[in-house]
């Protein structure tokens, strides 16, 4: 575990993060709409992810529901770092 304190980087007010819902959850991300190369770079896009601290997302898994700035999304893949962050790919949800 990383021993780096994390929660600068994860302000709401000062740093970069937003906040974020699950449920009655909420808790501070960073969010992107980052760039994408899936099939070995065949296809370019954009899709949304964000990364929290691994302790406030210990419970999600993959199919559920988040949002962030007033935005639904949902959880397609849940991929922690082993430094304490943890990045979910998300999509918009429908």
């Amino acid at each position: 575990m990383f021993a780096e304190d994390l929660a600068p980087f994860f302000d709401t007010d000062t740093g970069f993060a937003q906040t974020a819902t699950v449920g009655a959850a909420s808790f501070p991300v960073i969010f992107d709409n980052a760039f994408q190369s899936p099939l070995g770079g065949m296809i370019e896009s954009t899709g949304p992810v964000c990364q929290a601290k691994s302790a406030d997302v210990s419970t999600v898994v993959q199919g559920t529901a988040i949002t962030i700035a007033s935005v639904s999304y949902k959880v397609r893949e849940v991929q922690p770092d082993g430094t304490g962050v943890t990045t979910l790919i998300l999509e918009r949800a429908a």
